[in-house]
């Protein structure tokens, strides 16, 4: 009789020992290159390897310009095998000889080994977090969105939103300092990059697994539609920040400074945002976030706040996320690739997708937040 369980051990020892081989070829890259440099190699072993499945060479990209105003544009991003990722890249139960873990949930180490076929492997990042130091893996996106699209996914399974039930406090506990914290320190290692965290309800497609999603700027395109509304308003409000980002279909508050300012900015923020609601559980938000290209201590950061009851734009198959609202929308249907071609998508329309999931109390929340500042200022 055929070892099930022997030929199944004998598969785990060898993605045991790809994963310390690869492991010690980018800890050499990562002394003389950083982060930046294990995830350009990284891409370069998974695409060899076959986990990447697309190399974006079918992707097409639209500017939409307003007509009143050529200044201002959102983007399209056409992107075919993006619908892809709704069926996976790769298997949903497990060979005999082994049990999923956590409903087979496609973050998980223990199930990419089985789901992806021993050919997807990551790179492990240490971050020294307020609760103690946190381990995340670095995986490639086998269908990206964008150059170098990195999901970085905590080791544990840990769920996305950051209000958590609290059996000692009797309540929720929140986790946005260790989130924030987490997600600036990544930043800071990445230069050349834009990351975002994607709360539950707001865009993230695997919510019970705790990720921030990382990709590398193009060359030559330039800030994006958030980022240019943000820069054309100039800096609103008190001295140093934050600022509500001026004529954009979403709220928007943009923090800008060094790395501790910007954390310490953000929570107050949040605990205002938290404080709004007395049912708790509809909170969420999205974090978009890089590092200025001149200056690397300087960190721009926007909080968009939002309500898991409004996740979806109109004639969208996919929902609402951090790239969205940077004013990249993602299209990846024959049926939408064709209302593009017909001129059917224009500057209002994509307007009226990013604003149809404002949250209904986002701009109370700044009214709240300016009202406070003026009375006793912000730190």
């Amino acid at each position: 009789m055929t070892d099930t369980y022997g030929m199944a051990q004998f598969n785990h020892q060898r993605f045991e020992a790809l994963w310390l081989a690869l492991r010690e070829e980018l800890d050499t890259i990562f002394q003389k290159d950083g982060l930046v440099g294990v995830i350009e190699a990284l891409k370069l072993q998974q695409l060899d390897g076959g986990f990447i499945q697309d190399d974006l060479s079918g992707v097409i990209k639209y500017r939409i310009i307003d007509e009143g105003d050529p200044g201002r544009y959102f983007i399209v991003q056409y992107n075919p095998r993006r619908a892809m990722r709704f069926s996976g890249a790769g298997r949903r139960i497990p060979p005999p000889g082994l049990v999923a873990v956590h409903g087979g949930c496609f973050l998980c180490r223990d199930n990419i080994r089985w789901q992806q076929r021993g050919i997807e492997c990551g790179y492990d990042v240490f971050v020294d977090s307020p609760k103690g130091q946190n381990h995340y893996i670095i995986w490639m996106n086998p269908f990206p969105l964008m150059h170098n699209h990195v999901t970085v996914a905590m080791a544990n399974h840990r769920p996305q939103a950051w209000l958590l039930s609290s059996m000692e406090r009797g309540g929720l506990l929140t986790r946005m300092d260790e989130i924030g914290h987490d997600f600036l320190s990544l930043l800071e290692q990445m230069p050349g990059y834009v990351g975002f965290y994607n709360g539950d309800g707001a865009g993230a497609t695997i919510p019970h697994h705790f990720h921030f999603q990382f990709f590398r700027r193009m060359d030559g395109q330039g800030d994006f539609p958030l980022e240019r509304a943000a820069r054309r308003g100039g800096e609103h409000g008190l001295e140093d920040g934050p600022w509500l980002v001026p004529d954009y279909p979403i709220t928007a508050i943009h923090f800008r400074g060094p790395k501790e300012r910007v954390e310490a900015q953000l929570l107050d923020v949040v605990g205002t945002w938290e404080g709004m609601f007395t049912d708790p559980q509809v909170v969420t938000a999205n974090l978009v976030g890089a590092l200025d290209p001149k200056n690397r201590e300087i960190f721009d950061l926007y909080f968009i706040p939002r309500d898991k009851t409004f996740n979806r734009g109109p004639g969208m198959v996919g929902v609402i996320a951090g790239l969205e609202l940077l004013g990249e929308v993602v299209y990846s249907t024959e049926e939408e690739k064709q209302s593009l071609d017909r001129g059917q998508v224009n500057y209002d329309f994509v307007a009226r997708i990013i604003a149809s999931v404002e949250a209904p109390r986002a701009r109370e929340l700044w009214h709240a937040l300016r009202e406070r500042w003026d009375g006793g200022g912000v730190d």
